[in-house]
């Protein structure tokens, strides 16, 4: 008789298979771990029911209340996230008003929660525009009135080198031309780069005497603004007082060019500038 290593069960001799396991007897020359019965409802070892690793269901178990946090959020995210197409449809909203449609400019803060700077520059604007609206062209309607108007700007913002400059006007408009070439030197070291000040200051050293000061800031203006007519016609009156007929006639035909043509027919009317051959 022979006994299966296998099972432990009895074979007769000349059986080379176990009747009982079904092992070959003489193939194997130890024996194999015993099979353990799987019994109706048992799982086999190292998985679970569903055929997952036992070890990947112990980490669910052990991290179960982190993967509910990453659910929860996944969830949130998915709620947040704007539709794609509503995006793309607002994006055409504003890209494209429409024909004939202007949008307006709103405030990004509403007044109320502006910082004080920011209400500060906005009424020194108005006051400032309310000045310019009565000097149109440089020549104010009522100088008194826009000069209020620009001290009110400058108390609020004394740095507003514009301000300076049509307050300098306003002084000149009322004949206090020492007080206009006042500001206008403010505006002048407020805005270097000024051609107005220099133009309008030069115009009012001239009406002092002051013919050598007055030439400089023409040539200053021009320096920073080659095509300035107004600095052109200034300079050329400039000119001819000196009786420097040709330059002065160069300057008030060059300022008619760019539509300043006041000074070059006064001086045809005078007879310091030829009449052009028609």
């Amino acid at each position: 008789m022979k006994k299966c290593p296998f099972c432990d069960e009895w074979n007769m001799d000349e059986v080379i298979q176990c009747r009982h396991c079904h092992e070959w007897l003489d193939m194997e020359p130890t024996p194999r771990r015993k099979k353990k019965p799987v019994t109706p409802g048992s799982t086999a070892p190292g998985k679970d029911s569903g055929g997952l690793p036992a070890k990947f269901i112990q980490i669910l178990r052990d991290h179960k209340i982190a993967l509910v946090v990453m659910a929860v959020l996944l969830l949130f995210f998915l709620i947040q996230r704007p539709d794609k197409k509503m995006i793309g449809e607002e994006k055409v909203n504003r890209e494209s008003p429409g024909p004939g449609v202007t949008e307006s400019v709103q405030p990004a803060l509403p007044p109320a929660a502006m910082p004080e700077s920011v209400k500060s520059s906005n009424q020194a604007n108005e006051s400032f525009n309310k000045a310019l609206a009565l000097c149109p062209g440089g020549k104010c309607t009522d100088a008194r009135q826009a000069i209020q108007y620009l001290d009110e700007a400058i108390q609020i913002k004394p740095d507003l080198a514009r301000a300076y400059n049509n307050r300098g006007n306003a002084y000149s408009d009322l004949g206090q031309y020492q007080r206009a070439i006042e500001d206008y030197n403010e505006a002048i070291r407020l805005k270097p780069d000024s051609p107005d000040a220099y133009s309008n200051r030069g115009l009012n050293y001239e009406k002092l005497g002051r013919h050598d000061f007055a030439m400089e800031d023409y040539n200053k203006a021009l320096q920073l603004r080659p095509d300035f007519g107004n600095a052109l016609l200034n300079r050329g009156n400039g000119y001819l007082l000196e009786n420097k007929k040709e330059q002065g006639c160069n300057d008030l035909k060059k300022a008619c060019d760019l539509g300043v043509c006041s000074g070059l027919q006064e001086a045809k009317k005078r007879g310091q500038c030829p009449q052009q051959n028609p």
